[in-house]
């Protein structure tokens, strides 16, 4: 670049300054009246100028004057040219340097980041914009990471229980229930399933492949089906209060049953007796709330945002023996943001209290 930019300079001074001389000469050395009158055409003004140059008419004066432009339009150009080339040199060196620490720590993959100039101008706002980017990057890499080894760990045990069950009932076959020894292989197959498709849906969400498909969606029917369809333990009551007004908002009802469905086995999984759900509309915010209470153990105030997140489980109420992945929470959170909404835990005297808010349709 500092090569380029002396260049360029060099060549629209010299282009500038030769201009800027031969107009000159002409004006000073030719009257109206004499053989060098200046012409109208091009043509011949370049045949002027060799006249002026180096013609066997041109008086001495006009041909010491012509040799002494070319001379100061040389010179000229050289100083113009070096004074670029420094200038450019002084204002690229901290670009260069930021850009070598850029690419260290990029390949380090270090925490730290570009020391910032205390100038304020568009340098240090680069400076600025890469380091958020370094951030970011930072900040993706590890989600990936913790991702991948929550993931990994999650596979593991239900592939050691599998294992280990088909190892023991194969080293002592005659002893071996085998009808229980498939029961617990299906069921670790199953949990195997349902992980590995909750796992293929949040990384469709990442690449941003569920935004398509939406149409208009009644919740009102959507909670009934779905209340409708589950089986809850015998110890559980489910209980429904719903409007009987159609409620519509813009989604995927696959998506948006599955919301429900996740709040639904959670809350199943934690409550002790009782499970309420309520679906309200409110035409002045256009929003439609669908509730989920249980009367379980609920969860802390400190824990409430960290729930959402992907492997999370609380060390008293969410345990791997419940069945349950880690990743139904993290999954309902993901489609309500892409349902425009928001998914919520709101205080409650006892238990946990889920609040889902989605934009209506406009009437």
């Amino acid at each position: 670049m500092r090569a380029r930019l002396t260049l360029r300079a060099a060549s629209v001074t010299a282009a500038a300054l030769a201009i800027g001389a031969c107009v000159a000469a002409v004006r000073l050395f030719v009257s109206p009246d004499d053989d060098y009158a200046i012409p109208q055409s091009a043509d011949k003004c370049r045949e002027l100028a060799l006249r002026l140059a180096s013609g066997p008419d041109a008086p001495p004066s006009v041909e010491i004057t012509a040799w002494s432009l070319v001379t100061a339009v040389a010179v000229l150009t050289v100083v113009v040219a070096g004074t670029t080339w420094f200038t450019a040199g002084r204002v690229l060196r901290p670009v260069e340097a930021i850009r070598g620490r850029f690419d260290e720590l990029a390949t380090q993959r270090s925490p730290r980041r570009v020391p910032l100039p205390r100038s304020g101008d568009e340098i240090a706002r680069l400076v600025h914009t890469m380091n958020t980017t370094l951030g970011r990057l930072q900040t993706a890499v590890d989600e990936q990471r913790r991702f991948v080894a929550d993931a990994s760990h999650e596979l593991r045990s239900p592939l050691t229980a599998l294992r280990a069950e088909l190892e023991i009932a194969l080293s002592r076959p005659e002893q071996a229930d085998w009808p229980q020894v498939v029961h617990g292989a299906l069921g670790d197959t199953q949990r195997l399933q349902r992980l590995a498709t909750d796992l293929l849906l949040l990384a469709r969400f990442d690449s941003g492949g569920e935004d398509r498909g939406a149409q208009t969606v009644d919740l009102a029917d959507l909670v009934r089906e779905e209340v409708a369809r589950r089986h809850p333990p015998t110890h559980l009551t489910l209980q429904l209060d719903s409007a009987l007004d159609p409620v519509l908002v813009h989604g995927h009802p696959a998506l948006l049953t599955r919301v429900l469905g996740n709040l639904l086995d959670n809350a199943e999984r934690h409550a002790d007796t009782a499970i309420t759900i309520r679906l309200s509309h409110d035409p002045q915010q256009r929003q439609a709330v669908i509730e989920v209470l249980d009367d379980g153990p609920g969860i802390p105030p400190a824990d409430r945002q960290r729930v959402f997140e992907r492997f999370t489980r609380l060390d008293d109420a969410r345990t791997r023996d419940t069945g349950g992945t880690g990743l139904g929470l993290a999954i309902a959170y993901h489609i309500t943001a892409l349902h425009r909404g928001t998914l919520k835990i709101t205080p409650s005297l006892r238990g946990a209290h889920f609040a889902l808010h989605l934009p209506t349709c406009l009437s």
